[in-house]
C-alpha cells in the first residue's frame, strides 16, 4: 500500500500549457483527480508534489476536487530551496501563492537560495526516502523534465527497495481525453 504518493511530470512549457484556463489543464486535472481518488481508496493519505508549473500545480486542483467529493486526502508541498519561484513573472508568482496556500503543508529542503542542481539531487532524495510510490507524468520517448525524477526512481529500485512506479504517457492521457469527451 502506498500511504505517501510522490506525483510529478512535466512542466507548463513542455505541455504548451501558458494559460491558467487551458483546456489541456483540465484534462489533465480530470485525470488525476480520477488517478488520485483510487489511489486514496487503496489506503493512500499524502500526496506529496513540488510547485513547479504545469503537472505539480494541476495536482494541486485535483486534489482539492477530491476533497470537494469527501476523501479524506492531505497535500504536502516540499520545495527545494527558499525563495521558490521568486524569479516568476507576477501572474506565475500569484498561482503559486494560491498553490501553497491550498495545501495542507509546505516546507522546503534548504533555508537558501538556489545556488546548485545539488539541492535539486537533495530534494529528490527527501522526495524518494518521504514516499512510498510515485506517479509521474512523463513519457520516456519524449524526454523533458521528469526525465531527471523517473531516472532517480530506477536508480533507487535498482538498490534494492520497494518503491512502487505508476508512469503516465502522452497516449494514456489521449486515450483518457478521448474516453471523457466521446462519451
Amino acid at each position: 500500500m502506498i500511504k505517501n504518493l510522490w506525483i510529478t511530470g512535466y512542466r507548463s512549457y513542455e505541455l504548451g500549457i501558458f494559460k491558467d484556463n487551458d483546456p489541456k489543464a483540465k484534462v489533465i486535472q480530470d485525470f488525476f483527480e480520477q488517478r488520485i481518488t483510487n489511489y486514496v481508496e487503496d489506503g493512500t493519505q499524502w500526496v506529496i508534489t513540488g510547485a513547479q508549473l504545469g503537472t505539480e500545480q494541476i495536482i494541486g486542483k485535483a486534489i482539492q476536487e477530491v476533497k470537494k467529493k469527501g476523501y479524506n486526502i492531505r497535500h504536502a508541498v516540499i520545495l527545494p530551496f527558499n525563495e521558490f519561484g521568486k524569479k516568476w513573472n507576477e501572474n506565475n508568482q500569484l498561482l503559486l501563492n494560491v498553490f501553497l496556500r491550498n495545501a495542507d503543508y509546505v516546507n522546503k529542503i534548504s533555508n537558501k537560495s538556489y545556488y546548485s542542481g545539488k539541492q535539486l539531487r537533495v530534494w529528490q532524495d527527501f522526495m524518494l526516502k518521504h514516499t512510498d510510490g510515485a506517479l509521474i507524468f512523463y513519457d520516456t520517448d519524449s524526454g523533458g523534465k521528469p526525465k531527471f525524477d523517473y531516472e532517480a526512481i530506477k536508480a533507487y529500485q535498482n538498490r534494492g527497495i520497494d518503491y512502487q512506479l505508476e508512469l503516465i504517457d502522452f497516449d494514456s492521457m489521449q486515450d483518457f481525453a478521448n474516453m471523457l469527451y466521446d462519451s
